[in-house]
Order: structure tokens, then C-alpha cells, then sequence
């Protein structure tokens, strides 16, 4: 054979196998994608994927916050340069503690690239293998051979290269008595599980445990349906969600006689989630729960491992290394690359201690996953029944539409583990953890009222995340819209100052603009003060908001889209729209009062006067503000569409820092990738006041 030649990627064996046995499936139809109850949560699910750094006084930290978890499954990734380095000495401090570990060993890339056909490639795998194998059989619960093999550009390995990794491996370990795992496909490419197990199947050599690292971070929520088997249009027909992916990797791996499914390793990267959510760290640990209460009650995993513990990109503690490692974490988590003293519990941590404390051995007797959008389930205890419910990303349910009659002896816990001191108001993406006293059986119908529900998204009521704040949707036989108020102030109390017969009531503060549409402000007592728009609809508009948003509603959504993109608004506090059988009367939209604001026509008029500065900042610092605001705003596919210098405020605080904010925000389009032209007409609109030079410098600070 020619060593210089690389195999291909896929042989036509390969091709064959990966065919035959999607047509032996029938694309896994009678798979259900909906939890079986009762099912138990193995006591030995949750795993953590670790690493090391040369001071050793990394060892330690790991080890306590490994007992902070209350685990002992870890994973480690195994490679020839570890032997004689600190992964050999983090791997003895795992041996000494008594954890079950799952030790990851596979060759370096230059190797793997070329096992098939290189002879000295075969032999240095050969030898590591057997000096790994001689030194932890009797210490090592499992040994899983390879990493990401359908990852070629990550691991170096394809089919043709990992089979003799894998053969080699399987006949030394006939020399001892261990169990192997593989092939530690990465993400859900069920055609690429049963192309390797079937190569593996035809030397008679499959291993005990199946691997695979069950990503579901491109389809953004951890319950959604995954769009790229089908398409959006067609994503229902197979209903590939979390459950069901674990269920057909778990099917898999037992046609070819594996005893046991491991996901070995999950995580949400940061540096994308930034992409969809102005808080990242909180949404990193909303996915997670979410993610391993549908994994844990799938039945179709034995274990799963989170990973890494530590690093800035991935890590639920963060190191605040800059930039991203050689190789991706998920194919070699090889060390922490950040100083010991930058080290950064992150929220996704808290949560994990959380959901093991409260999910391990636990049994689920009801489950549901909704298409609607609501997910709620119920763990039984001896003393006390553990209810987990969330919604879809950016949607809510009051509390009231699952518990009428909500008992008072219950009790409720965050995300991260926080007894909370008050009854909530509604159910968010989340995760809700209520405790109910097992006596309270009334309490489980709860999930027969869960798809009764209105399916959220057809509602089309956008919901923002601000800390120590509810959103709740809401509709009485008048009008329909949403509310909210911080957690301080009750429902009722909120729900009284801020519906329109309240609002119409109140002293007037301000009149703020009163043509087509009336703009006033009042001071509340539950809100502070608060600026109120009235839509007037006129009767052609009647007609028109039978089949489109009222401008009330509008304001809402993009508000609530635009906070969650870090694009900063006044706080959305309510919207109101009377409903007939004629369509929308008129529509009332209520947001937080800014104070002590100025626009950025009163800096443009300043510049055109000749001032030197405004408010005591200098007026290139004014433009930068503004131009990086708009950039930042487009970035994050929202197009304003009415951008004139009087719709942008800003607001100075008292150390001198400004901010800017957008208002009139009803015409704006969100969630959009803009074009260059696109871009400009935003541009065009706020810049056209100011003079050609003034111009020049604010598109140089829009980059």
C-alpha cells in the first residue's frame, strides 16, 4: 500500500453500510419522541469531562469542585504526550479519589491522519496502547478509543483510519480484563453509528458501551425539532428532538450487541450563544437543565458528561483564556489554558449541582415535551414530588394555566438552586422547579392541562429575561396583551395600575406628543413612572389588524427582541389591545420612563453650532456612542426602519457614561440578516443632519 496516499473520506463499503441500515430503520418512525413513564435516572448519570494545567494546584481545585457536584464519573482525554505530563498526573489524582473514570485515548492528528496506511503510525499506537493499558486496567473503569472520527479535520481519523485504531486497541485489551467504548461520534449523524459499528461488527470486535457526543446546540433549544434532517417544513414527519435522537443512538448501539449509551460529551458554547442572547452565562445554564432533564428521562442514555469543566469557551467555570484551543475541546480537551487566579464560577456550574442533586436516582412518573411549546415533568419521592416545567425560548405561561389551585405548602427553586421568596406568576423558558408534598397527588394533572395550552408560538407574544422581573401574557374578555413588574410587586397589584381603564384614569404627567397617536407619561405606584402610547386605529386599520399585529403589540415584540440582543430600550411594562369580532379598536403599549434623556438630533444640533462638546463629553466620543450602537443593533439582525436622530435617546449617568436607547420602535424588523443597503438606509436617515465632515467621522466608528 502507498503510504503517502490518505484514504478516502467514505469507502463504498462505508456508503453501503451507512444505506442499509437507515433503509433497515425506516428512519427509526416507530421511535416515540415523547418521554415513556416511569422511567428511573440512573445514580451514576451525570459525568464531567476534565483537564489540567501544569501548576498543580489545579489538581485541587477540580477535585473540590468535583465534590461541590456530588459526582464521581469524569472523563479524560488520553493522548501520547500525557504520559509523562500533567494529564498522567491528573489521571493518577482521579485514580486515588475513587472515581469512575472514562479514560479517552486516541493518537495525535498526524498520526490518525494517516494510521491506515503508515506501519510506524500502527506500531507507536501499538505501543502507547499497551503502556496505557498495562498501567490502568485495573484502575480505569472504561477506556474509550478514538474521538470525533467523523470529524476528519478535527481528529484526522475517518472510517478507513479509525478501524485499525480500533482493532489494535480491542487485541491488547484481550491481555487484560477491561471494557472499551467508542467510536465517539460526534453530534446526531446516526448514518455515520451505523457505519462504523458495522465495520466494526464484521471483525467481531463491538464494544461494550456506544459513545457518541449528542450535540443538539445547532438547532439552538435543547427540545426543538431538528431542522436539518427535513427541512422546517418537514421537521414534524421524523419529530427528531432530544428523546428521540438519544433513543436511536441507544437503538443503534444495541443492534450491535452494545450493552450501554453514553453521550460523553455537551456543552453550549458561549462565544455562540452571545449570538442570540444579550446574557449568555444564563442561557448556557437554562439549556443545560433543560438539556439533561430530557436527556435523563430519554431512557435511551446510561450517562451522559458535561464538558469541559473548565474553559472560557465551553467551560461551566470559566478560565478567561483568550482566543480558542489548537484542537476543539470536544475531539481533545487537553488542558486549561487560563491562569488559576482568573478562575470564574459560572452560572451553568450552580445549575449542575443542581439538577445532580436533584435528578440523580429520581424517578419521572410524567412527562411532556409539547409542540406547543411547554415542557413539564414530575419526579416521584418518598416525602416530597419534584415538578420541572419550563417554555420555549422568549414565551411564558401564567402559572395559573397549569395549577389552578396552586397548594400553599409548595415551594419554588430557580434554576441555580435559589429558594424563591415568592409564588411566581408564570412559567419561562427558565426552568421552574416546584416541590410539592407527595400527598398533593391532585398537583400531577398538571401535565394533562400542559397541551391544552395554546400553542405559544401562534400567540406570537415575545417575552424579554431581565433578572428579578416576570413577563405574563394575559387576555380578559376586553383586551389581550402581556404585563410585567419586578418581584417585589404582585400580579393583581401590577395587573390594576397597568390595564388601560388605569391608565386612562391616572394623572397626566406629560403629554409627550398627541397627533395620530397619543404619547403621555404618569407616575404609577407599583411602576414608577411610566410612558404610554395610544394607537388610534381608524376604521381602514380596523381591517388591516384582523390579519397583522396591532402597533401595540408590535412595540412589545421588538422590545422584547431587542433586549435579549443586548439592543437596549425602554423596558417593555405592557401592551393592551381591544379585540372584536371588527378587529383591533385600539392598542396601548407602556414602557419605563427614561430620565433626564437627550436624542441625538440635540447632539447633532450641538455639532452644527460649533460647540466643542455636549454635556461634557467630547462630540467625537458622542459620535462613536451612537455609530457603535448602530452597528451593534444591526449585527444582531435588527433593522429600525424609521431611524431619524430624534428616535435614539440617550441617557447620562452620574459618573459620565452614556447610553444610548431606541424608541418608536413599532416599524422595526428583527431577527433579519441585513444587507449593505439595508444598513444604510438606517444610516442615511440619522446622519442626514449633519455636515459632510461630521458624516465622515461617524461612518468611521461604524465598523
Amino acid at each position: 500500500m502507498n503510504k503517502n496516499k490518505p484514504s478516502r473520506k467514505y469507502s463504498f463499503q462505508a456508503i453501503i453500510d451507512m444505506l442499509n441500515g437507515i433503509g433497515r430503520s425506516g428512519f427509526w418512525h416507530n421511535i416515540p419522541s415523547q418521554v415513556s413513564v416511569p422511567v428511573r435516572v440512573p445514580e451514576d448519570f451525570f459525568g464531567i469531562n476534565i483537564a489540567t494545567a501544569e501548576a498543580t494546584e489545579f489538581d485541587d481545585y477540580i477535585v473540590d469542585r468535583i465534590k461541590d457536584l456530588n459526582i464521581k464519573c469524569v472523563r479524560i482525554d488520553f493522548s501520547y504526550d500525557a504520559l509523562d505530563s500533567y494529564p498522567a498526573r491528573l489521571l493518577e489524582r482521579a485514580i486515588a479519589e475513587g472515581y469512575d473514570i472514562l479514560l479517552n485515548v486516541f493518537p495525535p492528528l498526524q498520526d490518525a491522519r494517516v494510521l491506515d496506511v503508515d506501519e510506524a503510525a500502527q506500531q507507536r499506537w501499538r505501543n502507547f496502547i499497551e503502556t496505557v493499558f498495562a498501567a490502568y486496567h485495573d484502575k480505569v473503569a472504561l477506556f474509550e478509543i478514538g474521538n470525533t472520527p467523523n470529524r476528519k479535520k478535527w481528529s484526522g481519523f475517518n472510517l478507513e483510519r479509525y478501524l485499525p485504531a480500533w482493532s489494535i486497541a480491542h487485541n491488547v485489551a484481550g491481555n487484560y480484563n477491561i471494557r472499551l467504548a467508542g467510536p465517539n461520534i460526534s453530534d446526531f449523524e446516526p448514518p455515520f453509528n451505523l457505519a462504523f459499528l458495522q465495520a466494526m461488527a464484521r471483525t467481531g470486535k463491538t464494544p461494550e458501551v456506544h459513545t457518541d457526543n449528542l450535540f443538539v446546540e445547532r438547532v439552538i433549544e435543547p427540545e426543538a425539532y431538528d431542522h436539518r434532517v427535513l427541512g422546517r417544513w418537514l421537521m414534524h414527519l421524523l419529530s427528531f428532538n432530544l428523546i428521540k435522537k438519544a433513543r436511536v443512538i441507544d437503538a443503534i448501539g444495541k443492534d450491535f450487541g452494545c450493552q450501554q449509551t453514553y453521550s460523553t460529551y455537551k456543552t453550549w458554547t458561549i462565544y455562540r450563544l452571545e449570538r442570540w442572547t444579550a446574557d449568555p452565562e444564563q442561557k448556557q445554564a437554562d439549556y443545560m437543565v433543560r438539556y439533561l432533564v430530557l436527556a435523563a428521562t430519554s431512557g435511551g442514555l446510561d450517562r451522559a458528561y458535561w464538558g469541559p469543566l473548565i474553559d472560557n469557551r465551553d467551560g461551566i467555570i470559566d478560565d478567561a483564556a483568550k482566543g480558542y484551543p489548537e484542537i476543539d475541546n470536544v475531539t481533545h480537551y487537553k488542558c486549561v489554558r487560563g491562569n488559576f487566579e482568573s478562575l470564574r464560577i459560572r452560572p451553568a456550574f450552580l445549575a449542575y449541582k443542581h439538577a445532580i442533586s436533584r435528578l440523580k436516582g429520581a424517578e419521572c412518573i410524567q412527562g411532556t415535551s409539547a409542540d406547543n411549546g411547554v415542557s413539564h415533568f414530575v419526579f416521584a419521592g418518598k416525602k416530597k414530588d419534584l415538578h420541572i416545567c419550563w417554555c420555549r425560548d422568549s414565551y411564558a405561561v401564567p402559572l395559573s394555566a397549569l395549577y389552578p389551585e396552586m397548594p400553599g405548602n409548595a415551594v419554588f427553586y430557580s434554576v441555580l438552586g435559589e429558594k424563591l421568596g415568592y409564588v411566581p406568576a408564570c412559567i419561562s423558558e427558565q426552568p421552574l422547579f416546584i416541590e410539592f408534598p407527595s400527598s398533593e397527588s391532585k398537583v400531577h394533572s398538571a401535565t394533562q392541562r400542559v397541551v391544552q395550552v395554546p400553542d405559544l408560538k401562534k400567540t406570537n407574544v415575545r417575552l424579554p429575561t431581565i433578572k428579578d422581573w416576570q413577563f405574563v401574557p394575559y387576555e380578559n374578555e376586553d383586551w389581550r396583551g402581556a404585563i410585567a413588574f419586578d418581584t417585589s410587586v404582585g400580579f393583581n397589584d401590577a395587573l390594576a395600575a397597568l390595564l388601560p381603564e388605569a391608565l386612562e384614569q391616572a394623572k397626566v404627567d406629560k403629554v409627550l406628543r398627541d397627533s395620530r397617536n397619543l404619547v403621555w407619561s404618569i407616575d404609577t405606584a407599583t411602576h414608577g413612572m411610566v410612558t404610554i402610547k395610544l394607537n388610534r386605529v381608524s376604521t381602514k386599520r380596523k381591517i388591516v389588524y384582523r390579519f397583522r399585529d396591532s402597533k401595540g403589540k408590535r412595540h412589545w415584540n421588538n422590545a422584547s427582541i431587542m433586549l435579549r440582543k443586548g439592543v437596549n430600550s425602554p423596558t417593555p411594562l405592557a401592551f393592551f389591545e381591544r379585540h372584536q369580532q371588527s378587529g383591533i379598536q385600539e392598542s396601548y403599549y407602556v414602557c419605563a420612563y427614561l430620565e433626564n434623556t437627550f436624542s441625538a438630533r440635540d447632539v447633532f444640533a450641538n455639532i452644527n453650532a460649533g460647540e466643542k462638546s455636549f454635556r461634557g463629553v467630547d462630540h467625537d466620543e458622542l459620535l462613536k456612542i451612537i455609530a457603535e450602537f448602530m452597528c451593534h443593533m444591526h449585527n444582531h439582525g435588527i433593522l429600525h426602519r424609521d431611524l431619524s436622530s430624534g428616535n435614539m435617546l440617550l441617557t447620562q449617568a452620574d459618573d459620565g457614561k452614556v447610553t444610548p436607547y431606541l424608541i418608536d420602535i413599532g416599524r422595526a424588523r428583527t431577527g433579519i440578516r441585513l444587507t449593505p443597503r439595508q444598513r444604510m438606509i438606517d444610516l442615511m436617515r440619522m446622519h442626514y443632519k449633519l455636515t459632510w465632515p461630521d458624516r465622515e467621522k461617524l461612518m468611521a466608528y461604524f465598523d
